[in-house]
């Protein structure tokens, strides 16, 4: 199921913000609860002390003020504090107001009082949560086992810890809402410019490649992401480029055999001919059949080696053998043109490869070398280690032919590329070094072309084959 990132990242963010507002109100919650808890105990232990000098000074019937004590709410709500002189044995010898003589008694805080000791306790009266304060009642310093009970009804602080949540639940709400609101509009400015991006880049189809994404080209967090989009589309423009050449290429490179083969027939069949001419014919027709099959090989194999649909089935291999395998094969070839064979081996080079894939790179480009060397020219051919653990082999094949011109180097690997005349004589496929790229490339490896040092020029192909297959552990230069 698809997300929204802008409603992601505002819920996430406001859910942080949310739990960090709770996490604060909850302490400043209980904090306020403490507080106040310990304020109304001093409150209630400073009452205790004015009405024990109260009594002690004033006598132990003093009263309180007529009009405040008939008025119990409003007693209740600006004195808040119930007094009671309590006998040894608990029973209220004295009230203020008369009231407070039917306050609960606590009778393990009563002990405590009579045996010197103040006690808090709680306990309810009329229905509220009250709380209360015992202390010794010893006036002149003769204690008889009295206790004055100090009192206070908790509705108060109730009442303003109630208030309090509902503020702090004020503030967490509206925190975490004006939070929200806030990383919705902060999350919409930070993803816009990518739904811009991709906005342009829906917009690019294949005969529009070669525009580039600008939006927010200039900004150095999207400037990144842009510019590897525009690196992608231009490799992508440059493969749909590739793939409209190689289809004209091909189209041109079948036209011209189907054309030969046509018109071979069409004159066989415009009169009777003799067995021999007929067989002239269909020794022509042969060999335009020949080439079209060895060039939809090489082809499939081309296309078959880039898609990674070929697997090579690498073992450990004698390099050295296997050149001199290949070379032995065209040695016909090399006698008949006096060409000679310049060997420079490494000794004991092996490595982990396909054996006949590299088998038909080595002769690809023994045949190249062969096929525009001179007459009476020379061939070298090189083998070394790749690393100087021996792992990986290197692989040099060069000639005394008329080199390739700079401005084609870059380019020979291509499929059906034609260079200069004087190295594209001859009836070769045009496919030969894009199959010798392709399968070295399928073995994670890389191919140079260049011309040869010194006066006697020459081409220059160089492969190196790693021991690891992975397409990228080396990059085509």
């Amino acid at each position: 199921m698809s997300r929204s990132l802008r409603r992601t990242l505002a819920v996430r963010f406001a859910a942080t913000m949310g739990a960090g507002l709770v996490a604060v109100a909850v302490a400043a919650y209980c904090a306020t609860r403490l507080v106040l808890r310990q304020q109304l105990d001093h409150g209630l232990a400073a009452a205790a002390y004015l009405a024990y000098e109260h009594f002690a000074s004033a006598g132990e019937h003093a009263g309180l003020d007529p009009l405040l004590v008939s008025d119990a709410a409003r007693y209740a709500r600006e004195v808040n504090r119930y007094i009671v002189l309590r006998e040894p044995e608990g029973a209220a010898s004295r009230a203020l107001p008369a009231a407070a003589a039917a306050l609960p008694l606590d009778t393990a805080a009563l002990a405590r009082a009579r045996n010197g000791k103040a006690a808090w306790a709680d306990g309810v009266w009329r229905g509220e949560a009250i709380r209360s304060f015992y202390t010794p009642f010893a006036p002149g310093g003769v204690s008889g086992g009295r206790v004055l009970q100090v009192a206070a009804r908790l509705a108060p602080v109730a009442g303003v810890l109630r208030r309090l949540g509902l503020v702090l639940l004020a503030v967490v709400v509206g925190g975490t809402a004006a939070t929200f609101a806030g990383a919705w509009w902060l999350a919409g400015s930070a993803v816009r410019p990518v739904s811009e991006i991709t906005a342009q880049a829906t917009r690019m189809e294949a005969g529009t490649l070669s525009r580039r994404i600008v939006a927010h080209a200039e900004t150095d967090e999207y400037r990144g992401l842009v510019a590897v989009l525009n690196r992608m589309l231009e490799r992508l423009d440059v493969a749909f480029a590739n793939q409209r050449r190689l289809t004209a290429d091909v189209s041109h490179e079948l036209r011209s055999p189907l054309t030969a083969l046509r018109g071979e027939i069409e004159v066989a069949l415009r009169a009777e001919r003799t067995p021999r001419e007929y067989q002239r014919v269909l020794h022509s027709a042969l060999e335009e059949i020949d080439r079209l099959t060895e060039m939809s090989d090489e082809l499939l194999l081309v296309t078959r080696a880039e898609a990674r649909l070929l697997e090579a089935d690498r073992k450990p291999t004698d390099v050295n053998a296997l050149v001199e395998r290949e070379l032995a094969a065209v040695a016909a070839r090399l006698a008949e043109r006096e060409v000679t064979v310049e060997r420079r081996f490494a000794p004991a080079v092996t490595a982990s490869l396909d054996g006949e894939l590299v088998g038909r790179v080595i002769q690809q480009l023994l045949d190249n070398a062969v096929k525009f060397t001179p007459p009476g020219g020379r061939i070298r051919v090189t083998t070394a280690a790749l690393d100087a653990a021996g792992g990986g082999a290197r692989v040099v094949v060069e000639d005394s032919g008329p080199g390739i011109a700079p401005e084609h180097l870059a380019h020979v690997f291509e499929p059906f590329y034609r260079a200069d005349q004087a190295r594209s004589r001859g009836t070769g496929t045009g496919l030969g070094l894009a199959m010798v790229a392709a399968l070295v490339r399928l073995h994670g490896g890389t191919i140079r072309a260049s011309n040869a040092a010194g006066a006697a020029g020459g081409a220059r192909f160089e492969i190196e084959l790693p021991e690891s297959d992975d397409p990228h552990a080396h990059a085509r230069e």
